[in-house]
């Protein structure tokens, strides 16, 4: 599993940071709308939705307010109503961290208008907020690439520790293997890189412990992301979202972390006057 990990990462990296550097905003747009599109089909096979004609109808009524949404809605509204969406989230996992979901709100996370309605706000939220870091005049390319390598590294770092140290159970009622050493472990290897990048790319005026901070809390918070994908998957008892990506699951599974990461990172930069 980790050699098909690995090999998978080996390709995948250098394209998406080619694709980065080397394409418009615009362009961009358009390929990120298409992995949503994919993460939305998983999705909604996660959660059930078996017929082929009901996941068309589907992903197409996605497809059509995610559109509508990008292009008639201003980007502080989309990105305004994804963050509560996420702040709304970590509430359910801290809550419900350690003891069973009620049944009310399985019931709730099981209801098809539900999971159409919170797939298409998050899933949009992370097209607009891609988009609107990468159009930023200064340094647009390069934030949106600090967010996906300071994720991909957390994640990493967080797999390593869990399994060399892990004891104290994160979330053991939502996914049990993840670990408080786990989270130490994603945040001590995001904060090196983040590090490098404010001494050697960075052009801002945050100081670096404003930077450390801005880091850790995308890494927190895209945990999260991680978490609350779980949670979906655990109420229909499935494992991977899919298995297009050999030894990383589906496109879901690779991106569930960066949904969260995304727009919170804007926000953040946003309000702390980065930019």
């Amino acid at each position: 599993m980790l050699k098909q990990r690995l090999i998978t990462a080996a390709i995948l990296i250098p394209l998406v940071v080619w694709a980065l550097l080397a394409l418009s905003t615009e362009s961009l747009s358009y390929g990120l709308g298409l992995v949503a599109l994919l993460a939305a089909w998983e999705w909604l096979q996660l959660m059930g939705f078996k017929q082929k004609y009901q996941l068309a109808l589907a992903v197409m009524a996605m497809l059509l307010t995610g559109y509508l949404a990008l292009f008639y809605l201003p980007i502080k509204v989309l990105l305004t109503v994804t963050l509560l969406i996420w702040l709304s989230a970590s509430i359910i996992i801290l809550l419900f961290a350690h003891k069973p979901l009620p049944q009310n709100l399985l019931n709730l996370f099981k209801t098809p208008l539900f999971v159409v309605i919170i797939a298409t706000v998050v899933l949009t939220g992370f097209v607009a907020s891609a988009s609107y870091l990468h159009s930023f005049p200064e340094q647009g390319p390069a934030l949106l690439l600090f967010v996906l390598v300071s994720v991909w590294l957390a994640d990493t770092g967080g797999y390593f520790a869990g399994k060399r140290f892990g004891k104290h159970k994160l979330a053991k009622e939502i996914s049990p293997n993840k670990t408080w050493e786990g989270v130490a472990g994603a945040l001590v290897l995001s904060g090196v890189f983040a590090t490098g990048f404010y001494l050697l790319v960075l052009e801002s005026s945050l100081s670096l412990i404003s930077w450390l901070f801005l880091t850790a809390l995308t890494v927190l918070i895209s945990i999260v992301g991680d978490l609350f994908e779980s949670v979906f998957k655990r109420c229909f008892n499935v494992k991977d979202s899919g298995q297009l990506l050999p030894g990383h699951g589906g496109i879901l599974d690779r991106i569930d972390s960066l949904l969260a990461a995304v727009p919170v990172f804007t926000v953040a930069v946003l309000l702390m006057g980065a930019y």
